[in-house]
């Protein structure tokens, strides 16, 4: 009995001695296992803490990129402000340079328009002044006819000197373009005078001139030398082109508003044709001048630019084998 106590006991302390080394061998397990996972969060720390460093550092590095690429932005945006400035300036400028080129070229037409023009009226007052000269040589005049001759031939002369003034303009560098000198006039008279010196030229053809005018003196506002160009221009051309032995009338109408002035032949007349190209820049008729004179096609052109710049209309009617009648008007 006592045997069986003792190895009861025995086996008791046995089983408490295994039990206890597997208690420290367990308890010794997991604290390895707790040290480890210790040491695993701490390498997992630190690695999270490199990242973290390294993740700071590049935002630091694209912030200065940023703010590197703002100033770069900035300062591009003002070259841009810059050159669009510049080509602003160089577009008025070239603005500027085209008008100016313009303007010359207006300035060489307009020079050389007012070329032709002075140039053929030349002539008029050239051609008169042989009338009167061959007419002076030619006839025994009373002294009345002298005294008209010689006054038609101060006139001429005068106007001859004023259109060589206007050509030598002209030709000059310092050329100051056409310019209208408006005084008031009385048109019956300036009428009047260009009337008296083409009757030398229409005596030589045999041609008729009359001169139908109001009682009252009409004082308008003209350029006087260019009206009288205008119309010496229409009383030359209907002598020019008549026959001999014709009839030219120059008419004077007043209206409310206005003031005509009209030349009528009974000379060859216009076609149609001719009548719709009539104030044409070198625009020629059909109809040969009577007396071999010359002609250019300018003269109709030059009046209609003169009674235009007087804000006045140009008017011509016509029909072929039944005469002529050009007229202008002017503003009163």
């Amino acid at each position: 009995m006592e045997s069986m106590i003792g190895i009861f006991s025995v086996s008791l302390l046995f089983i408490l001695l295994i039990s206890l080394i597997y208690f420290l061998m367990k308890k010794n397990i997991f604290s390895t296992q707790s040290n480890q996972k210790t040491k695993e969060s701490g390498v997992l720390n630190a690695e999270n803490g490199e990242h973290i460093s390294e993740f700071n550092k590049k935002n630091e590095d694209l912030d200065k990129e940023i703010k590197f690429l703002k100033e770069k932005n900035r300062r591009l945006r003002l070259k841009i402000d810059q050159m669009k400035m510049v080509i602003k300036n160089l577009e008025e400028q070239k603005s500027q340079l085209e008008k100016s080129e313009q303007r010359l070229k207006d300035l060489r037409i307009q020079k050389e328009e007012t070329l032709s023009m002075v140039a053929h009226d030349l002539k008029n007052p050239a051609s008169a002044i042989k009338n009167f000269v061959e007419l002076l040589e030619s006839y025994d005049l009373s002294a009345q006819e002298q005294h008209d001759v010689l006054s038609g031939l101060i006139e001429t002369s005068s106007r001859l000197v004023k259109l060589a003034d206007e050509f030598a303009n002209v030709i000059s560098e310092e050329y100051v373009p056409f310019q209208l000198k408006k005084e008031n006039k009385n048109i019956n008279k300036v009428i009047e005078t260009i009337v008296n010196i083409n009757k030398v030229k229409a005596n030589g053809k045999n041609i008729e001139l009359k001169l139908y005018q109001p009682k009252l003196d009409l004082e308008i506002r003209i350029d006087e030398e260019k009206i009288k160009e205008v119309v010496d221009n229409f009383v030359g051309n209907a002598i020019k082109f008549c026959p001999e032995k014709s009839k030219v009338d120059i008419t004077t109408k007043v209206f409310e508003s206005e003031v005509m002035v009209e030349v009528t032949d009974n000379g060859f007349g216009l076609t149609e044709d001719e009548v719709s190209h009539a104030f044409e820049k070198g625009s020629k008729l059909s109809t040969k001048p009577t007396g071999n004179e010359s002609s250019s096609g300018l003269g109709l052109w030059i009046a209609k630019k003169i009674v235009e710049e007087h804000d006045g209309k140009v008017l011509v009617r016509s029909k072929k084998g039944f005469g002529s009648t050009f007229s202008f008007t002017l503003p009163i």
